[in-house]
Order: C-alpha cells, then structure tokens, then sequence
C-alpha cells in the first residue's frame, strides 16, 4: 500500500475513534417551579452545576453557576435575585445531581436591595409540591411563599462531530490519492 493510502487510512481511523467518542453536556441544570403559593405570587429559576463538581456527591454554594430566579410577587411586579449561597452542602447523587440524605436550601440575595429567596432542594424534589419556597422584596416589603418541585437534568450535549468529520476525511483522502495517482504512475 502506496505512503500516501497509508496516511490516509491512518487519518481515517483516527477521525472514527474521535467521532464515536461519546460527548456529554459537561452540566446538570437545576431548574425550580412554584406549584401553589400562599398569596398568588410564584418563585422560579434555574442554575447549572458542572458534572465533574458533582463527583464528590456534594453540590455547594461554589458549585453553583448562572444562578438566576425571579420572584413575581402577587402584584404582578418581579424582583431578581443573585446567588446567596447552598446552606447547608446538599449531598446528591454523583451521576444524576439529585438530592439524597437531608437536603438543604439555595438562597438568593435580591440585586439591588435586601430581599430573599429560599427554594428547599430535597431528596423529593422532583415530586411538584414538595419544595418550599419563601421570597419578599425591598423596600416594598412585598413577600409569598408556597411550594413548587425542581426538574434536574443534564444540560443538553453537544452533537458528535461523526458524520460532517468523517465526510470531510473520506473527501481529503480521495483527494490526495488522486493527486498522488498521476505523480506514481510517471514513476512506474
């Protein structure tokens, strides 16, 4: 076999080990929504955790990234809130972000001013109406609370490069053995 088909046959191999590699969002998204409330207001946000922070089975405050929830108090009005923290370190499951054990809490601070937001992230987190949930505003001393469920799952993947590389390498391999084919046959 000619150098120039085994550098290609090389090529190839290679791009199909890459291409069936398999690729994984990197995230667990943690998502909440108010399913009663005690006034008419709702609670909702969402954060996202990397997968490998999630390896020591403990999601923590600095776990935690792209924190965002707003509060829509019962007047219609909506507050935001930023990243207070995770209190206490929530245990969960390593492959999936779910809670297990006891649970804790994730709190933000609203920006701008000193209101709060509370969502209890617990092992039954999943089930609507298990997570209670608090809120109020500054200076308006709007508040409500209720409660509401998490959707925890992995953010979703990137596509595989497969197809579109493996085409591209079929082609540039076709190619190079073409141009190499006049240049061998001069020699022979």
């Amino acid at each position: 076999m000619p150098r120039a088909a085994r550098s290609c046959a090389a090529l190839a191999a290679l791009l199909t080990l890459l291409a069936a590699s398999p690729t994984r969002g990197g995230f667990v998204v943690y998502s909440f929504t108010t399913d009663s409330s005690d006034r008419g207001g709702s609670l909702s946000g969402s954060f996202r955790v990397d997968e490998a922070d999630l390896l020591d089975g403990v999601l923590s405050t600095a776990d935690v990234r792209d924190y965002a929830f707003t509060f829509t108090d019962p007047s219609g009005g909506t507050t935001q809130y930023a990243l207070s923290g995770v209190f206490p370190d929530i245990d969960v499951d390593p492959t999936t972000g779910v809670p297990t054990g006891v649970g804790g809490f994730v709190l933000g601070d609203q920006v701008g001013d000193s209101g709060v937001a509370e969502a209890a992230l617990t092992p039954q987190a999943l089930t609507p109406g298990s997570s209670l949930w608090v809120a109020n505003t500054r200076p308006m001393d709007e508040s409500d609370g209720g409660f509401g469920h998490w959707q925890i799952g992995p953010a979703a993947a990137a596509p595989a490069p497969g197809g579109a590389a493996l085409g591209l390498a079929g082609a540039g391999c076709l190619a190079a053995v073409r141009l190499l084919r006049p240049l061998r046959r001069g020699r022979d």
